[in-house]
């Protein structure tokens, strides 16, 4: 487990799949991902990485970001063409580029976001109906928010990737193994 299931965490399950790496992640206590924790390794490694990339600097707040949860309620009104005003709506547009846990199919049913606050980060999720983000579904519940360091975020971003890449390092390596061993050089045995 890295970081934690009340703030953010990410629980690997390394045996569970010969192909892919089952991940649980967890916002504020909530289990943003019960319906499918199996990820495609490569993916899930290049995510990582694009959310260490946006979280390793501390950032100041967003102009206009009052708080974790009315923000995220801009995002989502934006989202859905509910923006009102011309100002919702271009507060709305900027603060869609703190999206977080756009990892493929595994986080299609979470909306996140990643608000940063200097030293703090501001995560704000709701789970979806209907198999992903689709704008015009019911809400399953209130948008959950927890405010994490930004240091221990970071930190368990970078444990999720060192086991991530030796994992999928690993099952490459065992691949080629079997492909040697298993028939790869299948004329060099008939010959002796």
């Amino acid at each position: 487990m890295f970081g934690s299931r009340t703030g953010f965490g990410l629980e690997f399950h390394v045996e569970r799949e010969p192909y892919l790496l089952c991940v649980d992640i967890f916002v504020g206590g909530l289990h943003v991902n019960t319906w499918d924790n199996a990820f495609y390794p490569p993916l899930l490694v290049k995510k990582l990485k694009d959310e260490l990339s946006r979280l390793r600097t501390p950032t100041a707040r967003p102009a206009g970001f009052t708080s974790p949860l009315k923000a995220f309620r801009l995002v989502e009104d934006w989202w859905s063409d509910d923006a009102g005003s011309a100002t919702a709506s271009a507060a709305g547009a900027e603060l869609e580029r703190y999206h977080f846990l756009d990892w493929g199919e595994c986080t299609d049913e979470v909306l996140a976001f990643a608000f940063p606050d200097g030293d703090q980060v501001h995560l704000a999720c709701r789970m979806r109906e209907g198999g992903g983000v689709a704008w015009g579904t019911e809400a399953r519940c209130e948008p959950t928010v927890v405010s994490v360091s930004r240091t221990v975020l970071v930190e368990a971003l970078e444990g999720a990737l060192v086991i991530a890449e030796r994992e999928w390092s690993a099952r490459l390596a065992a691949g080629k193994a079997h492909e040697t061993c298993g028939g790869g050089d299948v004329s060099s045995a008939r010959s002796s």
